[in-house]
């Protein structure tokens, strides 16, 4: 299982406004980012497709299980573009 750090917040956290779109819809991709800043966007829209077919609301909790539960590592040797060496 891949190694995700989390940003520390309370499960009760409430989610910003700015990860919802105008027509009031969470925007998942941008909540999984918000999360979990690791994910590459890719992987994160990736599992925004699989949070959002779950018919579930968002929260810190349920997005911290869905990063668990599907996330893909990394390929091995693969750097994300933003990484400080």
């Amino acid at each position: 299982m891949p190694y995700f750090a989390f940003r520390n917040f309370p499960d009760d956290t409430p989610i910003p406004d700015d990860c919802y779109s105008c027509d009031g819809s969470p925007d998942w991709a941008a909540l999984l980012e918000w999360i979990c800043p690791d994910l590459s966007r890719d992987e994160a829209e990736r599992l925004a497709a699989v949070g959002e077919a779950s018919g579930d609301q968002p929260d810190v909790a349920g997005l911290k299980r869905l990063i668990e539960a599907h996330a893909r590592p990394a390929p091995h040797g693969a750097e994300r573009p933003d990484a400080t060496t």
